[in-house]
């Protein structure tokens, strides 16, 4: 079977972090944190525990507050939308745009209780930030908060994702990410005030200069003004980061080039319809549209090729509270979109392997 998704892990000596007696935070967290921001080419990032916590302490830091409204589409990872919840805020599922899969159409639902508009990066695909900018921009005040987990690597107007328009930009770490550190993720901010204070939300609030006076104990004097959460990295993720990050422009490069292969090679074959793309992709899943979708899901499956819909819309699992919205962009996109694999592990013989078994139909 030709997987849909690949641990990548290099040889990681973990000896010296294991027996530093340092292992929750240290030089390998700083260490990693700036090669990302050199990758990135945006000197305000730091790193979280995993995806979901930093999507929650974005929207917090957004103004989020219970009862609040939060702009989204309903096609994206429940690990995007689910902190909405956690918040005691509303989301309020906006279409796509059938063409990309994108977000889409949020004017209309903007109403004074919105507090930021929630953008998901199907399968690396960025989308279109600028038009949505201007329309969260206007004196409104509502914040952009990137999901990028997939996007690592991607570029939109040709800046890199997260030294872009977003307010937030949330990278994702987890084993089936382009890179991954075990678990965590990395929040990248488009203001110095923004990443001075999430620096101290997510761990407790504290303020790291001054919690501790000269001999290491707790500084009566240092006080606590915001609550904060706990997400932070520790070491040894660091540590396996700090290497995976030597490998991480030829692992984003190999996806790539399978992804601009795939466009080539299929964008003439019966039956497929292929996205268009504001930017260019991380291609972390190759996306695209199949008449009758689940007969083809079968054929490669029975090819030895893990081809999957990935995500499943959020609108109808039931703790969302909402229900099935009316919105055709999402029910084309559910009834159509399939992913194949696309990743560093794909060889051009595999990749050729998967487009034969497509043009043979389905």
């Amino acid at each position: 079977m030709i997987p849909l998704y690949q641990v990548h892990m290099p040889e990681v000596d973990l000896t010296e972090v294991l027996h530093s007696g340092k292992i929750a935070n240290g030089p390998n967290v700083a260490k990693f944190e700036q090669l990302l921001q050199e990758y990135i080419g945006n000197p305000w990032i730091t790193t979280t525990a995993d995806v979901s916590s930093s999507i929650t302490l974005c929207l917090y830091m957004a103004g989020v507050r219970p009862g609040d409204e939060v702009i989204c589409s309903p096609m994206a990872c429940l690990a995007t939308n689910m902190p909405i919840l956690n918040l005691f805020a509303k989301p309020v599922w906006a279409d796509i745009n059938i063409a990309t899969g994108a977000l889409n159409t949020v004017a209309n639902q903007i109403t004074l209780n919105t507090k930021a508009i929630l953008a998901y990066d199907w399968a690396g695909n960025p989308f279109n930030i600028r038009s949505i900018g201007d329309i969260a921009g206007a004196g409104r005040r509502i914040s952009i908060i990137e999901d990028a987990s997939e996007g690592l690597g991607s570029k939109y107007l040709n800046h890199m994702a997260g030294s872009y328009y977003a307010d937030y930009s949330v990278f994702s770490f987890s084993p089936a990410k382009h890179i991954t550190t075990g678990e965590g993720a990395a929040i990248a901010f488009s203001s110095s005030r923004d990443y001075e204070q999430a620096r101290w939300l997510k761990k407790y609030g504290i303020y790291q200069p001054s919690f501790r006076d000269e001999y290491g104990e707790i500084n009566p004097d240092s006080d606590i003004k915001e609550a904060g959460y706990y997400t932070c990295m520790n070491e040894i993720q660091a540590a396996i980061g700090i290497r995976q990050m030597a490998h991480l422009r030829e692992i984003v490069g190999k996806h790539q080039a399978n992804g601009l292969a795939y466009d080539e090679e299929l964008q003439n074959v019966p039956g497929i319809t292929l996205l268009k793309r504001y930017g260019k992709s991380a291609y972390w899943v190759y996306t695209f549209y199949a008449q009758r979708r689940d007969d083809l899901l079968r054929k490669l499956r029975e090819c030895g090729i893990y081809a999957s819909k990935v995500h499943s819309r959020c609108d109808a699992y039931s703790c969302f509270g909402t229900g099935k919205q009316d919105l055709p962009g999402v029910a084309y996109f559910e009834e159509h979109q399939l992913s194949i694999p696309c990743g560093w592990w794909v060889t051009e013989e595999d990749r050729e392997y998967i487009v034969s078994c497509i043009k043979e139909g389905w």
